[in-house]
């Protein structure tokens, strides 16, 4: 008797480390899967936060690839009337709306419409702050004030897709005056005095996992001099 006691303790115990065993590997499992979830959403998410950092740059430069945003009907390569670069001008719904302005002029008019003065001087994705640190905060700018994916670069369809949702880009202007501090091998890269403006471009991207959130930012100078030469 005494022998099969110790037998069936035996078992026990072996049945028991066994089973501890199979739940130490499904936990294993399972936290694996978790990491591998949490890694490929955050790669998707950054995915995300690059391609809006590219359609913001198409905004600025008023064209999607190698064709304007609006193309006319009277030739590919040219802009739709009523439209400057992406952004619609030619109807009284929308001549509020800010755009990407070419020349200093209409610099002064993009900041009107934007109020510079106002807490949060954006709309549409286009800022005009007062000061580099004003919009320093990804927090200060709410998330109606920025530009889905493919809002504006791409023919709305009246299909919003899921995914341009989850991400937005804001996109500062700022009047370039710093020229006689620049050092010269910066000289290349200082914007067309015609077209004096830098961008601060702002993409953030959030995951479909609670808690994944990526940004990126970006110094865009679509006109710089070495294009003049």
């Amino acid at each position: 008797m005494q022998e099969r006691g110790i037998a069936l303790l035996s078992v026990m115990v072996t049945l028991v480390l066994a089973g501890l065993a199979v739940l130490a590997s499904a936990r294993a499992g399972l936290l694996y899967e978790m990491v591998a979830g949490h890694r490929s959403d955050r790669l998707r998410t950054h995915a995300m936060a690059e391609a809006l950092l590219l359609d913001a740059e198409a905004d600025i430069l008023g064209r999607h690839g190698d064709a304007p945003c609006q193309p006319s009907a009277a030739g590919s390569q040219r802009t739709a009337s009523g439209f400057i670069g992406c952004r619609e001008r030619g109807t009284a719904s929308v001549a509020a709306a800010p755009y990407f302005p070419q020349d200093t002029e209409e610099f002064d008019e993009v900041r009107s419409l934007l109020q510079v003065g106002a807490a949060v001087p954006c709309r549409d994705g286009i800022c005009a702050p007062a000061s580099l640190h004003a919009l320093a905060s990804t927090a200060a700018l709410p998330e109606a004030l920025g530009a889905r994916l493919g809002q504006f670069t791409r023919p709305s369809d009246g299909a919003g897709s899921a995914t341009s949702m989850r991400g937005r880009y804001w996109v500062e202007i700022f009047l370039f005056h710093g020229e006689g501090t620049a050092p010269t091998s910066l000289q290349q890269v200082l914007p067309d005095p015609a077209r004096p403006f830098v961008y601060r471009i702002t993409a953030l991207a959030e995951g479909h996992k609670p808690g994944t959130q990526v940004v990126l930012r970006s110094l865009f100078v679509p006109y710089p001099r070495s294009q003049l030469q």
